[in-house]
Parts: structure tokens; sequence; C-alpha cells
């Protein structure tokens, strides 16, 4: 049968104090996470890839970049698959937003699908426009083997969605950084998620490089 398949991945761990919304922000990977990223970058040519649909966020561009340089098809850099937008939320802590937005997160948790930091972009927004990348990557516009290579918060609205979930339930869906989700679409419109939050290219690493962290 002729499908085309998906592989959503995650960027690696990043240099960044832990705790910190960063969303759009351009922060660089740490030593861990690019050692992340050319695991996952030999893994998922393994898979036989046609092409790489990217974030343009240099977390991500590194692992697509890797990709090219391992023997694998040049980058599709997308604004369209940035992470959330925070805002000027962007650079806080949970405990700063509290006191500069009293209560504002907590309504953010209940509304997830439609509340706004300021100047910033809900989840619905997030799947909105990254919707459009993937549906393309779906149809074969790119190839029927296609490596995007995007954030947590991207690959679980679009998964969510995918699957038929509410966005509120969304962080029951887990991303290990560099983490290979597949999904495969069929001619006849219907698709398979075929596995989900794949890391075994970090199996037998030095210990702590296949640890998660709390980023966003």
């Amino acid at each position: 049968m002729n499908s085309v398949k998906v592989y959503l991945m995650r960027h690696g761990h990043v240099e960044f104090p832990k705790g910190l919304f960063y969303g759009q922000m351009n922060v660089p990977l740490s030593q861990k996470g690019k050692r992340q990223s050319l695991l996952a970058a030999r893994r998922v040519l393994s898979l036989g890839i046609d092409s790489v649909v990217s974030s343009d966020l240099r977390r991500c561009t590194y692992l697509s970049e890797l990709i090219l340089r391992e023997g694998g098809p040049g980058p599709y850099l997308s604004e369209a698959i940035r992470e959330v937008n925070f805002g000027r939320w962007a650079g806080l802590s949970w405990d700063d937003i509290e006191r500069d937005y009293p209560g504002a997160m907590e309504t953010r948790m209940k509304n997830l699908a439609t509340f706004r930091p300021p100047g910033g972009e809900s989840l619905g927004d997030l799947l909105d426009r990254a919707k459009t990348e993937f549906k393309r990557c779906a149809r074969g516009d790119y190839g029927k083997r296609v490596a995007f290579v995007a954030h947590g918060g991207v690959n679980r609205v679009l998964i969510a969605d995918f699957l038929g979930m509410d966005l509120q339930n969304i962080f029951s869906l887990h991303q290990d950084h560099t983490c290979i989700n597949c999904v495969e679409f069929f001619p006849d419109g219907n698709g398979v998620l075929r596995f989900l939050n794949m890391t075994t290219h970090l199996e037998g690493c030095p210990p702590g490089l296949s640890s998660s962290n709390s980023g966003r």
C-alpha cells in the first residue's frame, strides 16, 4: 500500500534554567542535547526518510542539519512549526507569572485550547498554524517518509488532534527529548499512530543522556 509515514521528532535537551517557559526563544542545546540529536539523526535515517521538515528555531535546526550531515536530505525550514509563543511570559517561571499575573496560570491550565498569555498564543492557535504543515506532510507533498523536527508542544497538539483528543488532555502525551513518533497515512484518508515517544536510540548511553527535563 502506498502510504505516507511522518516521523514527528522533538529537539534535544536545552541549556536553559529548569522551570522557565522559553517557547519561541532561540535557546541553545546543551552538550547532552547535541549528543541526543546525533543519535536521533542516525536513527531516523535508518528509517529511510525522503525529506526533513523542521522548525527554524536552532534547537531543531541542529538536529535537521545533523540529518543532512549524516547523509540525509536537506531540511525545509518552517516558522509554522515553532513552539507555542508565550508572549510576555517567555523567560518567566511559574512563580514569576503568578506574581505578575495573579490567577492567570490557573486560568490557562483550565482553558489550554483558548487561553492566550499577554502577547502570546493559545494551544488552539498553535494547532491551527502547525496543522497546515502537518497536512502537507500527510498528503505526500514532501515524499513518502518525512522527518518532522519540532517541539514537545507542537507534537502533542498534532498527535492529540489526530487521535481526536481534547487539547485539554495533551499533557497525557509525554514527549522526551529527541523522541520519535510515527503517524502513517493511507490513500483512503485513514491513518494510524504506529508508535509514540520512541527513544530506543538513546538506550545504552552514558547515565543521564536519555533522561528528560521539564523544558517547554
